[in-house]
């Protein structure tokens, strides 16, 4: 290999991650006595020579073999190195890319095959051009070269573009190990964990994840994150958003889990894609998953209203009240009545909602207004064309009965002054058509979940009967 070659390949990105070497050879082969054969290819060259570019070399090489000139040993592997990272990608020209695959085939030097070999790895990506060409040289000659390619070939049909990917893919499963660590097992230690090939082992993984290969919940949420998530939960490939989302979220589909298993899984999917209701457009390549998940989050953020406050009540009356709160939105809830929730807390309550439902659980905080204490939050709801804002403690309900109404609050904002969530400040109810601000009075006879049952019916034409939230 050039010295400028080799120093144009070092920092390589695209697809290969940190790859900075020439070959992938193998630090333990396929069996120990091949992986004596093989060696380490190390980097030798001097530093200090300047560095030529892959695309000066693809341009010139280009021009050589279209001109049907012979290319020595070095210049063809520098050739196969840009078949597709490089400007112009050779691969993208069928009569060169043919040159190329012929002078490997025809080659005794087993120099050329492992460099196709392992940019075939390296550059991975099923949409490649060229790439069926390229495997069917590789899974032909691999017997010719022996060992480590033909028992890769043959155990796991390796250069197959789409078996190789899906039969490590099944050993990785097996094996309760990630993509890289697999690799590492069959030899590839210095394959880069951000190859493309480790990218379409990771695609196939989190394909069998959604088509429910580890039944159980978190021991799933565990291997989606060994296989596609950095340490700080980042995608490791951007491209594979879909299938994440797919195999965290699709085994739920018709079987809804216990609330702590929902809190958990929407604790790391919000920290993947954000909240779908406050960034809807990261969401709108999986529809599906998003209206799951938006489900998830409005009855998540109905207990955030109901359990946090229902902590920093220390009234035993008060505490008898809220239980007849809990009772009537949880029945409005099943009946299906709120399409969407959204909770505004105070100090103390943003602090436990957060210990309570994780670092990602998204909520609103109020930024002033008159009469807002610490321990105070409302609850609003989208219900029917209404806007529903109750507050907490020995607040009222107000209902806006069209949310297009000036004055009318907007889910899913960050901060809320106090005012914006309430209709009127005067101590007596207000129900006319367009408003209803109710005291929640005689909760043990029912007398206010009548009067705001009633206004839910005629904004969404659901009944609430007394039976459902008794």
């Amino acid at each position: 290999m050039s010295g400028h070659f080799r120093e144009a390949c070092v920092g390589i990105s695209t697809s290969s991650g940190s790859f900075s070497g020439y070959d992938i050879i193998p630090k333990r082969a396929f069996t120990q006595q091949a992986a004596a054969d093989i060696g380490a290819g190390g980097l030798t060259d001097d530093p200090k020579r300047k560095t030529t570019s892959m695309n000066e070399i693809a341009e010139r090489n280009l021009a050589m073999l279209r001109a049907g000139m012979t290319l020595s040993l070095t210049e063809l592997r520098d050739s196969i190195w840009c078949l597709w990272n490089a400007t112009p990608a050779l691969a993208e020209h069928p009569d060169v890319l043919e040159r190329i695959i012929g002078a490997v085939a025809e080659s005794d030097k087993r120099k050329l095959f492992r460099a196709l070999a392992t940019v075939y790895l390296v550059q991975f990506r099923s949409d490649r051009p060229g790439l069926g060409r390229i495997s069917d040289t590789l899974q032909r000659y691999a017997s010719r070269w022996g060992e480590p390619w033909a028992a890769y070939q043959r155990n796991y049909a390796l250069y197959d573009p789409t078996l190789g990917p899906k039969n490590i893919a099944n050993l990785a499963l097996r094996e309760n190990a990630s993509p890289s660590e697999v690799m590492r097992s069959l030899g590839f230690g210095a394959l880069d964990a951000q190859s493309g090939f480790t990218e379409a082992i990771t695609r196939d993984l989190l394909t069998e994840l959604a088509n429910g290969a580890e039944p159980d919940h978190m021991r799933r949420l565990a291997k989606v994150r060994s296989y596609a998530l950095d340490a700080r939960d980042d995608l490791i490939f951007k491209g594979l958003d879909i299938e994440i989302a797919e195999a965290l979220m699709r085994p739920f589909f018709g079987k809804s889990p216990e609330r702590s298993i929902k809190d958990i899984f929407l604790n790391l999917i919000v920290a993947i894609f954000k909240d779908p209701r406050i960034y809807p457009g990261r969401w709108a390549r999986f529809p599906h998953i998003k209206a799951l998940v938006i489900s998830w989050l409005t009855e998540q953020s109905l207990r955030q209203f109901l359990d946090i406050v229902g902590r920093t009540i220390d009234d035993r009356d008060d505490q008898k009240m809220w239980r007849y709160r809990r009772a009537f939105w949880e029945a409005a809830h099943r009946k299906g009545i709120i399409k969407g929730a959204w909770v505004v807390f105070a100090e103390d309550g943003a602090r436990l909602a957060r210990k309570s439902f994780g670092n990602n659980a998204d909520f609103g905080t109020f930024n002033g207004g008159k009469g807002v204490q610490r321990t105070h939050a409302v609850l609003l709801l989208e219900v029917g064309r209404g806007i529903v804002a109750d507050w907490s403690h020995d607040g009222k309900v107000n209902i806006w009965s069209d949310a297009a109404e000036q004055g009318a609050p907007k889910l899913y904002q960050r901060h809320y002054s106090s005012d914006e969530v309430t209709i009127s400040r005067g101590r007596s109810d207000v129900d006319t058509p367009r408003y209803l601000v109710k005291t929640h009075s005689s909760p043990k006879t029912y007398s206010w979940q009548r009067v705001v049952a009633d206004r839910i019916f005629k904004m969404t034409n659901t009944r609430l009967h007394e039976s459902d939230y008794r």
